[in-house]
């Protein structure tokens, strides 16, 4: 994929769980210089990539090395899928918010609604313009975030569905409409990327199944890169 460009902010920032990149993308677009960390092979991710398994991260290296993390631990145990398969699943939260902590960095951890997260900040696609599908994540921090408007639960818009038993079937465009972009095979792979905001031909389709909207981290990486800017101020 060929980056688009933006004004750099002169940070860096380790996303750690990276998957295809949808996260990496937002906090590229808000300025950081970012670098992957995944412990299966990314081959579509378009930033520095390493191969790694979070717990054998060393929070000194971090530290050493970056000015914030992003951290996007497995999620299946806190998700649809457990209630589906009824497996139990290694939660790796509780260690990557060790190490998040252990780096003394500012970090930001995403995950699924359900997830064990400290205070979470809930986002959802309706704060954002231009993007059509609800996918709400909770994002944890070690900063103070604000969400960009509230979101009110219950009003969400109908979604484009092939399933004919829905009032609304036949009724909306996978184009202009929103879309649930896992499940049911609801909507087309590029009408999926539209929706969410991620540019056409980049990722799978379960890749994209495991992204998140680059707007949601675009936000709050430009939060984290204003709490940067104050601290270096404040330190001067």
């Amino acid at each position: 994929m060929k980056l688009p460009s933006r004004v750099p902010n002169g940070f860096t920032l380790l996303d750690v769980c990276c998957k295809a990149g949808g996260a990496s993308y937002g906090y590229y677009l808000a300025g950081f210089d970012i670098v992957g960390v995944d412990r299966e092979p990314q081959p579509h991710y378009p930033f520095p990539f390493i191969q790694r398994d979070l717990r054998d991260l060393d929070p000194g290296w971090i530290a050493e090395n970056f000015d914030a993390t992003a951290w996007s631990p497995p999620c299946w145990e806190h998700s649809d899928l457990k209630h589906r398969t009824g497996k139990t699943y290694e939660d790796f939260i509780p260690e990557a918010r060790a190490l998040a902590i252990a780096s003394g960095l500012p970090y930001v951890m995403e995950n699924v609604e359900g997830a064990p997260l400290l205070d979470p900040l809930v986002l959802c696609g309706t704060q954002f313009e231009g993007l059509r599908v609800t996918r709400h994540r909770l994002f944890e921090s070690n900063l103070l975030l604000y969400p960009p408007r509230p979101h009110a639960r219950g009003k969400e818009p109908l979604h484009f569905t092939h399933d004919k038993r829905k009032a609304h079937y036949g009724r909306l465009d996978e184009w202009t409409a929103f879309v649930t972009v896992t499940g049911g095979g609801n909507c087309s792979k590029a009408a999926a990327a539209a929706a969410m905001g991620i540019p056409s031909g980049w990722m799978t389709k379960d890749e994209l199944n495991q992204a998140i909207p680059p707007a949601y981290t675009r936000w709050l990486g430009e939060l984290v890169a204003d709490h940067l800017v104050n601290s270096a101020a404040l330190a001067a």
